[in-house]
């Protein structure tokens, strides 16, 4: 599939789940971060750098939902496994 639409659908998921995705710049040369999950008073949060390639904002997307208890939402079954995949690779 098509790693455009694999973020979409990931976006997508995020919305579902309550989860605001916050686009922007967060590299500076002193500290740098690609992206993650903060819970920001009470409400969950995914930062990612605008600059991230498709691949990396998947893989930051991925790791972040994967913490999520899904059972309740519809999930596509290749995104299913890919978040599988993630929260293998975060244990």
């Amino acid at each position: 599939m098509e790693s455009r639409k694999i973020l979409e659908y990931l976006e997508e998921l995020a919305l579902k789940l309550g989860v605001e995705i916050v686009y922007g710049k967060l590299g500076e040369e002193e500290f740098s971060a690609r992206g993650g999950l903060c819970k920001i008073k009470g409400a969950y949060k995914i930062f990612m750098d605008r600059s991230e390639t498709i691949e990396g904002q998947i893989k930051i997307l991925a790791r972040a939902l994967s913490s999520f208890d899904t059972e309740g939402v519809y999930v596509l079954p290749f995104i299913r496994e890919i978040l599988d995949k993630a929260k293998r690779f975060s244990e």
